[in-house]
């Protein structure tokens, strides 16, 4: 079952990195623009928090199949963090009477930006090899 959960979880950061690109890039589209937050901005911002969750999901029961260590508690919380800026992020837009670009653009960027923590937390790199 293990292999299973961990290539899943390696599988599905794709997904949410493809998720995040199109979210980010039409959220800046829709800012500059200046038109009225629109049903596809929703989807977007949507597919990217659903997608995270999946990812958050598989990485916590990868957590409780492997070997705990140190830097493993770093990646965790810096993943509910950013888990849970984008469903606030999410959340607030829905309350709100006229949804903002900026809400949604702020808690995607904010959130991808934990991610990238959560990633240096285990010691792995953001982009290319790592030299260590």
């Amino acid at each position: 079952m293990m292999p299973m959960v961990f290539y899943t979880h390696s599988g599905v950061r794709y997904l949410v990195l493809l998720a995040a690109i199109a979210a980010v890039v039409y959220l800046l589209v829709g800012t500059f623009r200046g038109a009225p937050f629109d049903k596809l901005a929703k989807i977007l911002t949507g597919a990217y928090v659903g997608l995270l969750d999946v990812q958050v999901l598989t990485g916590i029961v990868l957590y409780l199949l492997i070997p705990s260590y140190p830097r493993l508690m770093g990646h965790v919380v810096m993943m509910l963090a950013a888990v849970s800026v984008g469903h606030a992020a999410n959340i607030v837009n829905k309350r709100r009477d006229e949804p903002s670009w900026g809400v949604a653009l702020v808690g995607v960027a904010l959130s991808l930006i934990l991610i990238g923590g959560a990633i240096i937390a285990i010691g792995r790199p953001i982009f290319g090899t790592s030299v260590i």
